[in-house]
């Protein structure tokens, strides 16, 4: 393509972009930072410019320390040991059970603060009493200052990290920075007498009155990147297909829901323990303002199985929890933790409304967690799901759903073993052999829905399925290591177009 021509498809913020790597090295944060833009807008123009070839993009990896939300509480106040150091300090001799009643903080945390002042040698206890030990007070509160540091992104005295680190309090985490790299053909770019000309691709109320005296943007010629990419899936879209054709050809209908979802369908109706620790919100995404509309009567009858649990028959009974059910964040909205939510409105919509009709639904959907990403977890995700209604239902059908389906996508060599799900029972891990890596790999998870899952919906029959995690059942069938390379600003687009469908659905 003409120089020309790349300058006139260049936007304000490629040109920002280019122009400000002048040292042939930047990061994506500087950029942000000077010039006040948004993330997303700079990532987006460096994934432009990389496949114009102006730009290379460098994926560099830094391990930094970070408070953890537990640490966050003593941000305000100071860590334990510092507080109770202080105090010691001032009286310069108190009494062991003195502390109880002069510093706020329970048992458990006392007693640790108090740990840790013996091991840093900054008190001495005889005899129920306790002594200060004036000359640790700097190292005492350097515990402090080691934790401020950490939260305002400084270098810390690394005396008292790692025990702080220990104690939970902060965490190393690995970062990924973005570093661009201009290339020779993006440095000639910068050179043309064009480049700081900002040519119009739209037209607007205010400026279409003088659209003779525009700079209007030209494209004399279809660029040859768009050549080279033009009529091609991407491997994921091809994927998706294949997983959607599977399910239909054995009778399942797709379901479709919103992403944004309530604690109730997320949580309640599937039985969770209102204190799992998948509903804290370091692992799921709270929604502020608004709340979702529950089912009341759905909503009593998951209380009262909560609380009591039921009894059906002589092998159909429970007795629940044999604690209080807490109705009042039921409506709380979320992104939704798994596609597992969509079933059981499924369920309830269609399945307990038509009990005599047998039934089959699938769903290929997003699902949101909030963890840190890393080479096999992602921030959102696509989750595969397979549900079936029908009577006299057994683990043995469940096995042969599982097996049908996978051979269809291409995985003959499965097992399975025995696990926990809070929502089925039995559960199975569904293991894949991979001739590739010479080892069983998990490749999904199943079971039979617990009768306390369906009692509130008044179903007597089992309801059996299965599911597994798209990208990286994607990712061990092409043989990435790293499940973040399928998405991103470091994705290799020519490598997602060009894997042949032979290779991608080829032996797993």
């Amino acid at each position: 393509m003409e120089e020309k021509n790349i300058v006139k498809m260049l936007n304000k913020v490629d040109k920002i972009l280019l122009s400000s790597i002048e040292t042939n090295e930047l990061f994506s944060s500087e950029v942000e930072l000077k010039y006040g833009l948004e993330r997303a807008a700079v990532i987006n123009s460096a994934r432009k410019l990389l496949s114009l070839g102006l730009l290379k993009i460098e994926s560099i990896t830094e391990t930094v320390l970070r408070v953890t939300p537990f640490g966050k509480k003593y941000l305000k106040d100071g860590l334990p040991e510092c507080r109770v150091f202080d105090f010691v300090k001032r009286n310069n001799l108190v009494e062991y059970k003195q502390l109880f009643f002069s510093v706020p903080m329970d048992k458990d945390e006392l007693n640790a603060a108090i740990g840790v002042l013996k091991r840093l040698s900054a008190i001495t206890i005889d005899g129920g009493k306790i002594t200060p030990n004036l000359e640790k007070s700097a190292m005492v509160d350097g515990q402090n200052a080691v934790l401020q540091a950490v939260e305002n992104g400084q270098e810390p005295n690394y005396e008292g990290v790692n025990d702080l680190i220990r104690r939970g309090i902060i965490e190393r985490v690995n970062e990924i920075r973005d570093k661009f790299v201009i290339t020779q053909t993006g440095l000639k770019i910068l050179k043309d007498s064009e480049f700081d000309v900002d040519y119009i691709d739209k037209l607007s109320p205010s400026n279409i009155k003088d659209w003779k005296n525009l700079k209007l943007r030209e494209y004399t010629e279809k660029p040859e990147i768009l050549n080279s990419l033009s009529g091609k899936l991407n491997v994921k879209t091809k994927f998706i297909s294949l997983i959607k054709d599977a399910m239909s050809s054995m009778g399942f209908v797709e379901m479709h829901s919103n992403y944004v979802e309530s604690t109730f369908w997320n949580f309640d109706v599937m039985m969770f323990r209102q204190d799992h620790p998948d509903r804290d919100i370091q692992d799921t995404v709270y929604l502020n303002g608004g709340k979702a509309h529950v089912p009341a009567k759905l909503l009593k009858n998951v209380k009262e199985v909560y609380e009591k649990g039921f009894f059906s028959s002589k092998y159909n009974r429970s007795i629940g929890y044999r604690r209080k059910f807490d109705t009042s964040k039921s409506n709380s909205l979320i992104m939704r933790g798994h596609t597992t939510a969509t079933t059981f409105r499924y369920i309830h919509d269609f399945i307990s409304k038509n009990k005599d009709k047998p039934a089959k639904f699938f769903s290929v959907d997003k699902g949101f967690r909030n963890e840190t990403m890393d080479n096999t977890h992602l921030l959102e995700l696509y989750q595969i799901e397979g549900v079936v209604y029908d009577d006299n239902l057994t683990v043995s059908d469940l096995i042969g759903y599982i097996k049908q389906f996978y051979k269809k996508i291409g995985i003959e060599k499965i097992r399975l073993k025995p696990t926990y799900n809070p929502y089925t029972e039995p559960s199975l891990e569904i293991q894949a052999f991979s001739p590739k890596l010479k080892r069983w790999l998990e490749v999904g998870n199943s079971g039979v829905f617990r009768p306390e899952t369906l009692k509130p919906f008044g179903i007597t029959k089992n309801i059996v399925a299965w599911g597994f995690g798209m990208e990286r059942m994607l990712n061990l069938k092409i043989g990435m290591a790293d499940i973040r390379d399928l998405y991103g600003a470091y994705t290799d687009i020519d490598i997602l177009r060009e894997i042949e469908s032979a290779r991608v659905f080829s032996e797993f």
